[in-house]
């Protein structure tokens, strides 16, 4: 099968030569590869005269779009299979990473490949978790459903034809989350790769952290209303599955359950609710919100809090041996009881933001 190798950067990338130069080596020889840069820098137009022979290039003056940009690329291409890799990935040390993805493919309609985080600081190494919560997700869909309801589209590939039927990428925030749910409402054959894998650059600061995830909690937020009908019928046909994967993802959110359950008061329970509601007006609330919910937790429910973690600690474990991720508790301890919080409660904005139809904006950002 030939591939199609698409790779959409926004201005320049730091490590666009690096996972260029390991595609051009792969050991794969039916394969053609789409670099769309919109509003190219310097920096990316050197690299355009330096790799002319051998790529094809799209530049766009003006800022077109991720998704508009791919679509635009999957009709110029001629590959039976088309790759997908973001800018700010790199291969890790396999040179037949093509021919692995081809492998896979061959029995299913679209496949993910496993990622990780490239490690520089400690909020990278919190970053790791949220990773290996997403693959473990997906890996488990891929044993047991054989379908998934969402990818992550920094590397993944998807027959041309498949793609083709499910529409392309849709015109919104989180086009890889609607791709998945799309694939799985037309019982699209999915199969999670973990024998080759990227190395996916994270936020290397807490300013760039909320910016990026800002963007990812209205993403999931408006495909979470957009399918809500279609979750929740999935959700009551394979509870073993769908839930788990929830309470997963979003760790954290066992304890946010107790908070609301008969255990808690009343007063204490609009307290909760009421700081989360301000912190959809003002983002200083967050914090407050989550302080409060963690010393409710700890000081009154002390046991069920212990319980929460250590059935989180061992299943984490579990995935980090299954799947080869990095893991120490001290890390995991800061994640579960603080990162996790955060991240959480930047969802829970989001989708009260998006359910009661509020203007959303996002800075630096089309699609």
């Amino acid at each position: 099968m030939k591939v199609s190798v698409f790779i959409p950067v926004y201005r320049d990338s730091d490590l666009l030569e690096s996972i260029l130069n390991d595609i051009l080596s792969d050991t794969y020889n039916d394969k053609e590869i789409f670099i769309i840069i919109d509003e190219p820098s310097k920096k990316s137009l050197k690299l355009v005269e330096k790799y002319r022979e051998k790529v094809n290039f799209i530049l766009n003056g003006l800022r077109k779009g991720k998704v508009c940009a791919l679509n635009d690329a999957v009709k110029e291409s001629g590959g039976d299979v088309l790759l997908f890799l973001d800018a700010d990935v790199c291969l890790n040390n396999c040179k037949n990473f093509i021919g692995k993805v081809v492998e896979n493919i061959k029995n299913a309609d679209l496949v993910e490949i496993k990622k990780k985080v490239i490690i520089r600081n400690f909020l990278t190494k919190l970053v790791s978790y949220d990773y290996m919560s997403f693959n473990f997700v997906n890996w488990l869909f891929s044993k047991t459903l054989h379908k998934c309801i969402g990818i992550n589209g920094a590397a993944f590939a998807i027959k041309k034809k498949t793609f083709l039927e499910l529409g392309g990428f849709k015109r919104v925030i989180s086009e890889d989350l609607y791709l998945g749910m799309e694939s799985f409402l037309k019982k699209k054959r999915f199969k999670y790769i973990d024998e080759i894998e990227v190395l996916n650059e994270a936020p290397l600061n807490w300013r760039k952290w909320f910016k990026q995830r800002k963007r990812w909690g209205y993403g999931a937020a408006i495909w979470f209303k957009d399918y809500f009908k279609d979750l929740l019928k999935n959700t009551l046909k394979f509870p073993q599955i769908l839930l788990p994967s929830l309470i997963f993802i979003f760790p954290s959110l066992t304890l946010l359950v107790l908070i609301f359950s008969p255990l808690t008061s009343f007063l204490e329970k609009i307290l909760v609710f009421l700081e989360i509601l301000f912190a959809t007006k003002i983002s200083v609330f967050i914090p407050i919100a989550l302080g409060t919910i963690n010393v409710l937790l700890i000081m009154k429910n002390f046991m069920y809090t212990f319980i929460g973690f250590l059935s989180s600690l061992i299943i984490y474990f579990i995935a980090s041996r299954i799947l080869k991720y990095r893991f120490k508790i001290h890390e995991f301890l800061i994640y579960y009881f603080i990162y996790s919080f955060i991240w959480l409660a930047i969802i829970v904005t989001s989708v009260i933001k998006v359910f009661l139809n509020r203007e959303i904006t996002l800075e630096d950002w089309k699609y």
